[in-house]
């Protein structure tokens, strides 16, 4: 990606390989995610750890431009997003998104710890991981929740 001149969020990275990014696959994509979003929070809130003095302002910024580019980035897995990216607006958590990310979230939160170590190992090792994979869609929850507010 060329180094835009306006940084907008979406689609503005510090990434040194951008084009990268659009080929690591879902699961890679939603684990980055929330490493970021999570490194983010806690160098927000938790600044009496040694290590959040290490973060400037600055930094923080960048991370928050990287995650939102991961973010917006989800639209490849069928994730919708009513509005463009923009510089003024953060890119929108939208009902889409948030059902794909929860449905990975609760998938993961599912494992038990030795069964997410050994999911890592095999994935890291290139072997096969479908036992470790989730039946259905991020999309059922989504219909289901679209299902709800019909009633």
């Amino acid at each position: 990606m060329e180094n835009m001149k306006e940084k907008v969020w979406g689609l503005y990275t510090t990434f040194d390989n951008p084009e990268s990014i659009e080929k690591i696959d879902e699961i890679d994509i939603w684990n980055k995610i929330d490493n970021l979003g999570g490194a983010i929070f806690w160098a927000q809130h938790d600044a009496g750890k040694p290590w959040a003095a290490d973060v400037s302002m600055a930094q923080l910024i960048e991370a928050q431009y990287n995650l939102e580019y991961l973010v917006y980035s989800t639209r490849r897995f069928g994730v919708e997003f009513s509005r463009e990216p923009s510089a003024t607006e953060h890119v929108e958590r939208s009902e889409s998104y948030n059902a794909w990310f929860r449905f990975w979230h609760d998938h993961f939160e599912s494992m038990s710890p030795e069964v997410y170590d050994q999911f890592v190992d095999d994935k890291c090792a290139g072997k096969d991981i479908s036992k470790y994979m989730p039946t259905g869609s991020w999309k059922d929850s989504l219909e289901e929740q679209s299902q709800k507010r019909l009633k």
